[in-house]
């Protein structure tokens, strides 16, 4: 981040902001000062249902003694390789991948996980948010770019920006920032405790930390630079290792052979294809490295040989719906929808209730060109929507079904719907009124199209 740009950002919204403007900003300060930084511009985000769940499953525990109810908490990958983690909402952790692809088992991801789940759990997001409100607009704004400066690895600038804000509100916002690592800590520790999971792996993840700070700036860890006070929060981790039972416990082996199928996963889709097909490590379980092996193979667009790998796969181990998913993939990819419908519903089957599964298969359904199949590809994805409501995509894809099947309406309101995700209010509305023109609706139709005029015309 170069420090003109933030002078910019900082002089406009000084002069121009108003209240909703004032929220986004803070929004995304509040995503900068929770436990990491905005997304890179260039930033991917991962979307895989078996890794989702797999790391749902390995944080169950520690999100059960946190007082969280059962699948309340989202976790988002992001593609890059630097070690990361933090908190965006009350719900949802976004990790890096590095930070899985990094680790030799999984103390060190769930100790990380604790902490998150320990800033949701102290409200750190809605607190940031209070703290900057009180401080002013100028100062916050000020503040606010000194901290986004240093996250990025220009101390100079940020001393200079921080010039801009009264000092009274910058030690409020940055003395709030280490509060808040400091309650993580203690709590995150603690549901490591709760949960009888050792904080080894976090230690020595904390201990390698506070070793960056001889280092130069361009070579310090992503999370250093986005984790106030490492070097002096590591004495906390290590009294605690001390005294803690379960300083010693290894986890079971359940949970390692879990770790590592995410681990594999994650890095045969980041990690150059070649590398991955060249690679043979004993130590890796031969199905994971095949299942790596098929992965890398449909990265380069060696098809034959992903679905070669992936049906060995599959006849060693027929009910694993993930790898029936895969298979669906690489059938797509070599124009199959066909047979890709029918790997998509036995991984359905299989894993019932996963909406990127149900939308892959829809998504097949109407690629196979029969009309008669359309029904299903609008059920399937009619209950994807109900499980991921805000994934604008999931709309359109279900807008497009209902158009080939001759539901113009129904078409127009669920990309009215993709239009509201994407903050395209005016398309939603000219969608709207165009339901409403048609006459002879479904109250339903007709409710809600009038709900979305009413909500979002601001010529009304």
């Amino acid at each position: 981040m170069k420090r003109p740009v933030f002078h910019l950002h900082v002089d406009v919204l000084i002069k121009n902001c108003r209240g909703a403007l004032m929220r986004v900003y803070f929004s995304w300060v509040i995503l900068l000062l929770s436990i990491g930084v905005i997304l890179p511009a260039k930033s991917g985000m991962i979307r895989d249902t078996e890794i989702e769940v797999g790391i749902g499953e390995l944080i169950s525990p520690l999100v059960s003694v946190a007082g969280f109810t059962p699948g309340v908490i989202d976790v988002r990958i992001i593609l890059d390789a630097r070690i990361n983690a933090f908190v965006q909402d009350t719900r949802t952790i976004y990790i890096n991948s590095g930070l899985i692809n990094s680790a030799d088992g999984p103390l060190m991801f769930l100790g990380v996980m604790a902490h998150e789940l320990a800033h949701l759990k102290a409200g750190h997001v809605q607190k940031i948010d209070e703290t900057l409100n009180k401080a002013g607009t100028a100062a916050a704004l000020a503040t606010i770019a000194a901290v986004a400066i240093a996250a990025g690895g220009h101390g100079d600038a940020a001393a200079g920006v921080l010039v801009g804000g009264t000092d009274r509100a910058n030690r409020n916002i940055l003395s709030s920032v280490r509060r808040n690592e400091a309650i993580a800590d203690e709590l995150g520790l603690a549901f490591l405790d709760d949960a009888g999971i050792s904080a080894i792996g976090l230690r020595n993840m904390m201990a390698q930390m506070a070793r960056q700070r001889a280092l130069p700036e361009s070579r310090q860890s992503q999370y250093y630079s986005t984790h106030p006070g490492t070097a002096q929060r590591l004495q906390t981790y290590q009294d605690h290792v001390k005294n803690s039972p379960h300083s010693d416990t290894r986890p079971s082996a359940e949970i390692v052979k879990k770790f590592n199928r995410i681990k594999t996963k994650l890095h045969a889709w980041t990690e150059r294809p070649e590398k991955i097909l060249a690679g043979d490590d004993d130590d890796i379980d031969p199905q994971l490295q095949t299942y790596a092996h098929s992965i890398a193979a449909f990265r380069r667009g060696d098809l034959k040989e992903a679905l070669k790998r992936i049906d060995s796969l599959i006849e060693a181990k027929p009910k694993d719906p993930f790898f029936n998913e895969f298979r669906g993939d690489v059938l797509m990819s070599m124009g199959q929808p066909l047979k890709a419908v029918a790997s998509y519903e036995q991984a359905v089957s299989l894993r019932p209730n996963s909406p990127q599964i149900e939308l892959l298969l829809g998504r097949a359904l109407i690629a196979t060109g029969d009309k008669t199949r359309l029904p299903r590809a609008i059920e399937v994805i009619s209950r994807a929507r109900i499980g991921e409501p805000a994934w604008a995509f999931l709309h359109r894809q279900l807008g497009i079904a209902y158009g080939k099947a001759g539901q113009i309406n129904e078409a127009d309101l669920s990309l009215a719907d993709e239009a509201i995700l994407l903050g395209d209010n005016s398309r939603a509305v000219r969608l709207a009124k165009r339901i409403l023109a048609r006459g002879d609706l479904t109250e339903m139709l007709r409710n809600r199209a009038n709900d979305i005029i009413f909500r979002y015309d601001l010529k009304k």
